[in-house]
């Protein structure tokens, strides 16, 4: 094989190089940082995780992504939803500012403006835990993944 064949199949992923390491799922931000995954809540039918690496302050304002996962997924079954949350930190109110449907791939299928108006966030809820979190008045201590997938083929812990 030529170099320049062998080039052209690892574009396409067809092979890969003598000794390469496996492909990652390594979920990365627009910063370039990889996600922070982190369990802290679930319900009866769904896990929320939050990604601590995409808190973004600007003064009393923040924004965070959590992920609802389905706990009904088969086996090699990735998808989630991620939405994007706001806090008024002082004010103590949240709302959902994008909601986007990822895919088993991982490739995000639809994003949509939630355009939700602020609401204040119950004590001891969820959106609560989301204000908070994105404050950085709490951090869940659960381990951290750098991308959902990983998370689940980790065994959801």
């Amino acid at each position: 094989m030529t170099f320049a064949t062998a080039a052209l199949a690892i574009l396409i992923g067809g092979l890969a190089p003598a000794g390469a390491a496996p492909s990652q799922d390594v979920e990365m931000l627009s910063s370039g940082a990889p996600a922070e995954w982190r369990r802290f809540s679930e319900s009866d039918s769904s896990t929320y995780l939050v990604d601590m690496a995409s808190i973004v302050r600007n003064g009393d304002d923040a924004s965070i992504r959590v992920a609802r996962v389905s706990k009904r997924l088969a086996p090699g079954e990735y998808r989630h939803t991620v939405d994007q949350f706001g806090a008024r930190c002082r004010a103590g109110e949240t709302r959902v500012e994008t909601s986007s449907d990822v895919a088993d791939d991982g490739v995000t299928a639809d994003t949509f403006a939630a355009d939700e108006p602020w609401t204040p966030a119950p004590v001891n809820s969820l959106d609560d835990a989301v204000r908070e979190m994105a404050c950085g008045e709490t951090e869940p201590s659960r381990q951290s993944f750098d991308s959902i997938r990983a998370w689940i083929d980790a065994g959801r812990p």
